[in-house]
């Protein structure tokens, strides 16, 4: 009788220790998965590989006024991401000597994703066939080497920026935020033709050629008011 009392005791406490341990799976869990699911909050924006087919080396700056575009974007997106300044990446692929080839395959990017401290990073490609654009881009995790978004945007030359902006709004949705509304102002084309003056003046100002930079920022403005924002943001980050 007394073994079977015993018994009837522990039973009660066995149950409880049962229902404990589920119970902190349970809690677990979600924070676990959440943990897995937290996007990256910290990005590198790597300068655009040139593949186009027209005026191949005319728009060579490009590469690098693509790439300025978006970190503008994004580093006005309202939220708290956090974009790495362009002159700390041209920096840091000068010193790996990429600065100028612009090609990078998906290693070599995350390697330097993560000598520059960033959670993830993005990377791609533009082509220009006449009229026609066609911009790619890719969001890999430096962590994992995970892709996390593989996106392609394609339209007409007069359209760039809206084009950019495009695809500024998938690498957002991608790391979970959205872009900030762009501002209103005057009308303007946001075309290729501005584009290029813009990232003339990036080239100059990556030379140290400051007053031609101001001289060529000043000329994109003038051509297209649409770009005062991205002129804004760069001459900002050097102050």
């Amino acid at each position: 009788m007394r073994t079977r009392s015993l018994a009837l005791t522990a039973l009660p406490l066995t149950a409880l220790i049962l229902l404990a341990v589920l119970l902190g799976l349970l809690c677990s869990a979600p924070g676990q998965a959440q943990s897995q699911e937290t996007a990256p909050t910290t990005l590198a924006v790597l300068p655009f590989e040139n593949n186009a087919v027209t005026d191949h080396q005319a728009y060579a700056p490009l590469a690098q006024g693509l790439a300025a575009m978006l970190i503008t974007d994004l580093k006005l997106a309202g939220t708290s991401l956090k974009v790495i300044e362009r002159a700390q990446i041209a920096a840091l692929l000068k010193e790996i000597a990429l600065g100028q080839s612009g090609m990078l395959d998906a290693g070599t990017a995350v390697q330097a994703g993560r000598l520059l401290g960033a959670q993830a990073i993005a990377f791609g490609s533009f082509m220009v066939l006449g009229n026609d654009v066609r911009l790619d881009v890719r969001i890999v995790k430096t962590e994992t080497s995970e892709s996390i978004l593989g996106a392609s945007i394609m339209g007409k030359k007069d359209e760039f920026m809206k084009l950019e902006r495009q695809l500024a709004e998938k690498i957002a949705a991608s790391l979970k935020t959205t872009l900030a509304p762009p501002p209103s102002g005057p009308a303007a084309r946001g075309g290729m033709d501005a584009a290029l003056l813009y990232s003339r003046a990036l080239e100059a100002l990556d030379k140290g050629d400051k007053a031609g930079a101001e001289k060529l920022f000043a000329e994109t403005v003038a051509a297209d008011p649409a770009y005062k924002r991205q002129v804004d943001g760069v001459l900002g980050a050097l102050k």
